[in-house]
This record gives C-alpha cells, sequence and structure tokens, in this order.
C-alpha cells in the first residue's frame, strides 16, 4: 500500500485583508490616524501635544499592522510612540529649567543693581 501525493493548486492563505470588509478596516484605520493627526496639529500645550503625539504614533503603528507591515509597525511603536514623545517631554523640562534659571539669574541681578547688597556702605568701601 502506497500513498501517493497529489500535487493540485496551492491552497491560499486565508488572510485577515483579503474579505470583502478589508476595505473597511483599512478605511477605519485612515480615518483614526487622520483623526489624531488633527488633534496634535490643534492641542496647544507642548507637554500635552507630547502626550497626543504618543497616541497618534499607536495609532499610525495599527494602521501599519493592518496594512499587513509588523516589522514597520514594531519600529514605529518603539519611536513613534515611546521614544519621540519622550525626548519632546525631556526637552521641554530642560527649556522650563533653563528658563527658570535665567529669570533667577535676572532677579539676582536686578536686586544687586539696586543696591541690595549687604548693611549699606560696607561693599561699597571694598
Amino acid at each position: 500500500m502506497t500513498a501517493t501525493l497529489t500535487a493540485g493548486p496551492p491552497a491560499r492563505a486565508l488572510d485577515a485583508l483579503s474579505g470583502p470588509l478589508a476595505g473597511v478596516l483599512i478605511g477605519v484605520a485612515l480615518a483614526l490616524v487622520v483623526a489624531m493627526a488633527t488633534a496634535v496639529v490643534l492641542t496647544r500645550d507642548p507637554a500635552r501635544q507630547a502626550i497626543v503625539l504618543s497616541g497618534y504614533g499607536l495609532v499610525l503603528g495599527l494602521l501599519f499592522l493592518v496594512l499587513q507591515a509588523p516589522d514597520v509597525a514594531m519600529s514605529q511603536l518603539a519611536v513613534g510612540t515611546v521614544l519621540v514623545p519622550l525626548i519632546v517631554v525631556l526637552a521641554l523640562h530642560a527649556a522650563r529649567r533653563h528658563r527658570d534659571a535665567a529669570a533667577d539669574r535676572a532677579a539676582r541681578d536686578d536686586h544687586d543693581d539696586r543696591g541690595g547688597r549687604g548693611s549699606g556702605g560696607r561693599e561699597a568701601r571694598r
């Protein structure tokens, strides 16, 4: 008894984007991307904008996953969802710290120019 294998046409693998709802799924993902991009642009506060930017990166990663590009989706999740918003938040923190330090220096210099230093004439005699 020998079993013979017949080679027929290859069976088509079923995937999520081969059915009639494929266009709908892609359309919904694109609509989410457009909505999040608009939200990023319309957000005024830079700290909140970084958070919305993270959500935009997440939705963009979802779009890449729907379009069957899992490698691009993983890169987008790592870079667009985590790394870029983190860099933006750290830059905002550094800028605010620098601005506050400059304001403190300016206030000290203004205080020194008005003669607010020392005990009257003692500093002037030196």
